[in-house]
């Protein structure tokens, strides 16, 4: 159990899910259950008054939903639509709450606090996915890499930031790849412009953090600094509102066992991901093509692969586990293709690049091979436990 506890990445995805779900069952009181009468049209509200306030233990008893106007029996089916409707319009953008990226997934809004009572909301957000794990549901409200890893717990890294806010990422890049005491068009202070609702502020990143210009040798600390503010500072409340709400029903002992990929897949569900369809519309970059050896292996190899590590695969090129609701076929029409490119030598691990769907693989010569680097470069920095 120490072993399990310590090193859970040791263990396999589906043997960690087995015991979460083995755990989460043994959670949820059966005898007794929670009855609610919900007005389709205030979902929300409906929603939230007769449940926010109820004593967490009430929270494990069974859902019962009762639609007004709707004699059905609920027999499961009415609480996985009532899951289903209240998530999505939790999650809905236009309720000032989330906010939705580029990849389509969710991240809480800085300017969510027009509504007084939205760390109440987010709070109950947290409680209804926490409470979508628990019964073993799923919903589609795919969440940024960066807000799941603080779900966890854990530490928001640079890359973390890309799949929510590619502009940010590509400029904190720059300065890092780049000689920025000579760069004679920009000069970086520890400090970060801010805009709501039309009202311009400047946050100082440290103290007297605007009189303090970024250089070659304090440029780590500053993008340290920027990932932190963008990413938790920013949304502090809303995050730790949401996570307070999530923690009560699902014990941080149970759920830092998997990596933030695993949890959007949890959350979500495991996707069913089309090999042939993925290949069809894949773009190669010279001098690959869909003919080269390299690329052949790798989608012969895999087509072996269970859906699972299908989803984490596409989570490592795309940044989202999800399949588009018109197959691969979407990323072309939008003018971003899923693309593979050479990566170097075999020695090599796989490189992603999610901003732009692309893969560099390197040139594997063996399926054990490929398939060895691959998994290893889908799980990478995914364990920093907290």
């Amino acid at each position: 159990i120490a072993l399990f506890n310590d090193y859970p990445e040791f263990f396999s995805f589906q043997h960690r899910l087995e015991l979460f779900q083995h755990a989460m069952k043994r959670r949820i009181i059966s005898f007794r259950s929670t009855e609610i009468d919900i007005d389709p049209e205030h979902i929300i509200e409906s929603s939230f008054n007769q449940l926010f306030f109820l004593p967490h233990k009430e929270w494990r008893y069974r859902i019962k939903i009762k639609y007004i106007h709707n004699a059905g029996i609920d027999l499961g089916g009415l609480r996985r639509d009532w899951f289903t409707k209240v998530t999505r319009e939790l999650f809905n953008p236009n309720y000032g709450l989330f906010i939705a990226t580029e990849k389509n997934s969710y991240q809480p809004s800085r300017l969510s606090y027009a509504n007084p009572d939205h760390l109440k909301f987010f709070k109950f957000a947290g409680m209804i996915i926490g409470r979508v794990l628990l019964q073993g549901e799923n919903v589609d409200c795919h969440l940024t890499r960066s807000f799941l890893r603080q779900i966890l717990h854990r530490k928001v890294s640079l890359k973390d930031l890309e799949d929510s806010d590619e502009n940010i990422f590509n400029s904190l890049q720059y300065i890092l790849n780049n000689d920025i005491d000579n760069d004679q068009y920009n000069e970086y202070y520890f400090e970060v412009d801010k805009n709501d609702y039309g009202i311009s502020k400047t946050i100082e990143l440290k103290e007297n953090g605007s009189d303090i210009k970024v250089t070659n040798e304090s440029k780590s600390e500053f993008v340290d600094l920027m990932v932190d503010y963008h990413s938790r500072q920013s949304i502090i409340d809303q995050i730790n509102s949401f996570c307070d709400g999530f923690d009560s029903i699902i014990p941080h002992r149970n759920i830092r066992i998997f990596t933030p990929g695993e949890l959007d897949l949890l959350i979500c569900g495991i996707p069913k991901i089309d090999v042939d369809d993925m290949r069809e519309n894949t773009k190669c970059t010279s001098p690959y093509t869909k003919s080269s050896r390299f690329v052949v292996l790798f989608f012969d190899s895999i087509k072996k692969w269970s859906n699972a590590n299908l989803a984490k695969l596409l989570m490592f090129i795309t940044g989202s586990s999800q399949v588009p609701a018109n197959g691969f076929r979407h990323y072309k029409d939008i003018g971003n293709p899923i693309t593979i490119q050479p990566g170097g030598g075999k020695e090599r691990l796989p490189v992603a690049h999610t901003c732009f769907n692309t893969i560099d693989l390197p040139e594997y010569e063996t399926e054990e091979e490929l398939n060895q680097k691959l998994m290893l470069a889908i799980n990478e920095d995914s364990f920093q436990l907290g």
